[in-house]
């Protein structure tokens, strides 16, 4: 089975490493995958060339960033037309949005489209990208997939004729489980994510600020690389956190810090199903998150997580005091996370869904 994949960049992101994973699955054997990255390149291209099924890869942008949204859209269809694929797989909005318009125009008609939503649309974009997304993603695509059981079940009372799927994240986990570290005078706070505005960060140091305040010694590592990161670190040396609140970067084995860390927060200001919350819980550590999206279907609040409002730093710090005094409430929420994760998350059976609606399109 020939599957032509389009996807924005190879980044260090949540949706590139998804793919990723599932490229590297796919019995070479049994499937040719070709790509198509719509905007730039990305620092993780070069992992596409080490894996066994993927033929070839094009690059759209990567040089003359000029090159419009049109002419993408007919290169595309050439591409198309030239590869002759069973299936279109397109990942993340701008690519699904490219797809969309390339087969809008017809330049591409026969052949099964299949657009992954691994956001909530509804709440990241106003009214005039909604509508674009309703045209040329959700008319034109024959399958709508998203990581969260609760998105699917949103799009589909709003798309009730629509073919919408949920697939869970493939998850790789260590097999060293988070125990609670050695009593300290300083408890470690970890986050994880991408420095963009959707990411929350700043609600997040607004807290700190917060509780640095309380009866509690702290410090904090912001893991990830971003455009924010300037203005986030401004606002760290505002409220005097310098000392306590550190960037060390985008770090290649998260999980040697998820380990020894006593809470991990996601701040987001909206959410599909998250890779560093559930790479979090499924290592067995207590984490806190914003209560937006596919975060209701990870953690029950207060017993496997704590869920706080989104933009609201009161909330946030009051959940971090609490989490960090009360030892045996938040090894409670450790244990019932991992539970959770490990029921939830079987990356065979994802990959197996996926396969399934592959052979289902291609025939």
């Amino acid at each position: 089975m020939r599957i032509l994949y389009v996807i924005d960049s190879m980044t260090k992101d949540g949706a590139e490493s998804q793919l990723l994973k599932t490229l590297d699955r796919l019995p070479p054997e049994q499937y040719e995958a070709y790509i198509v990255l719509s905007r730039a390149e990305g620092e993780r291209i070069a992992e596409l060339a080490e894996i066994l099924c993927v033929k070839d890869v094009a690059t759209f942008g990567s040089k003359d960033r000029r090159i419009k949204l049109l002419e993408k859209a007919f290169a595309l269809g050439g591409i198309i037309n030239a590869v002759k694929p069973d299936i279109v797989h397109s990942w993340l909005w701008y690519s699904n949005f490219l797809c969309g318009l390339s087969r809008k125009l017809r330049l591409w008609r026969k052949i099964p489209f299949i657009a992954s939503q691994r956001g909530d649309y509804h709440a990241r974009y106003g009214k005039f990208r909604l509508w674009l997304t309703e045209k040329l993603i959700y008319n034109t695509a024959d399958i709508l997939l998203t990581n969260s059981a609760q998105i699917q079940r949103s799009l589909h009372k709003q798309y009730p004729e629509k073919k919408i799927v949920s697939i869970p994240n493939l998850l790789e986990l260590p097999t060293q489980e988070w125990n609670q570290p050695e009593v300290s005078e300083e408890k470690l706070i970890v986050s994880v994510g991408r420095f963009a505005p959707e990411k929350g960060h700043r609600y997040l140091i607004e807290a700190l600020n917060l509780l640095n305040q309380q009866d509690v010694a702290w410090r904090c590592m912001f893991l990830g690389e971003g455009e924010l990161e300037a203005e986030l670190r401004a606002l760290v040396a505002e409220y005097g956190l310098s000392e306590q609140i550190a960037f060390p970067g985008f770090c290649e084995d998260v999980f040697s810090v998820l380990l020894t860390a006593d809470v991990f927060v996601l701040p987001s200001l909206h959410e599909s199903s998250p890779n560093a919350l559930i790479e979090a819980m499924g290592i067995g550590m207590p984490c806190i998150a914003s209560d937006v999206g596919g975060i209701a279907d990870l953690i029950e609040d207060e017993k496997n997580g704590v869920r706080v409002p989104p933009q609201e730093p009161e909330a946030l710090a009051t959940a971090l005091h609490r989490m960090l005094t009360e030892p045996n409430f938040t090894n409670e929420l450790g244990k019932n996370a991992r539970a959770t994760i490990q029921q939830k998350f079987d990356s065979a059976a994802s990959l197996e869904k996926l396969e399934e609606i592959y052979r289902r399109l291609a025939e």
